[in-house]
């Protein structure tokens, strides 16, 4: 799927059609609520090891490609789109240049430096949050179309058993 501000490259052995149709509303819901704004590419990987280990990582950002990689075997989709969205928060930090300057990211880095540890905890806060919000917002959105659709289903059943009625009623006539 492809954008002016966002990619999708499944490299997964998953079919992901699902979770690639809820980007559709997603991306937007949260490059408005986050403030991103460059363009990010998103990037579905399998790592069967990785998915295996009960502490296997489950999402990164790369703030030098302005990249999100989100592992996907043994997930359920609401968790990778949970991580998607605080992998989002990262790129918003990216786009705001909060990553000029941080020291190296590998083990142990958000216990280690407190500028990067403060990014986390808004990654956390902001990107569940975000991802909450627009899932509410979704299902609200369903749930009215539903009953839009149901209710209009119902009315034309009406209609069409009034004729029906006038016409068996005409026949007898």
């Amino acid at each position: 799927m492809n954008n002016n501000y966002y990619t999708v490259q499944n490299n997964s052995k998953l079919d992901l059609t699902e979770v690639e149709d809820l980007l559709g509303s997603f991306m937007p819901f949260s490059k408005k609520r986050l403030g991103w704004n460059k363009p990010v590419s998103i990037h579905f990987e399998s790592d069967v090891a990785n998915g295996s280990n009960i502490l296997g990582k489950t999402a990164y950002y790369d703030p030098n490609n302005m990249s999100v990689t989100l592992f996907t075997d043994f997930r359920h989709p609401k968790d990778i789109m949970r991580s998607l969205s605080h992998e989002l928060v990262h790129h918003t930090q990216n786009c705001r240049g909060e990553f000029e300057g941080a020291s190296e990211m590998g083990e142990g880095y958000a216990q280690a430096d407190e500028h990067l540890r403060n990014m986390e905890k808004e990654a956390y806060l902001q990107g569940n949050m975000c991802f909450r919000d627009w899932e509410d917002t979704y299902k609200h959105d369903l749930a009215t179309n539903y009953t839009d659709v149901s209710a209009m289903i119902t009315e034309k059943k009406e209609r069409l058993f009034g004729l029906l009625t006038k016409q068996i009623i005409k026949e007898k006539i």
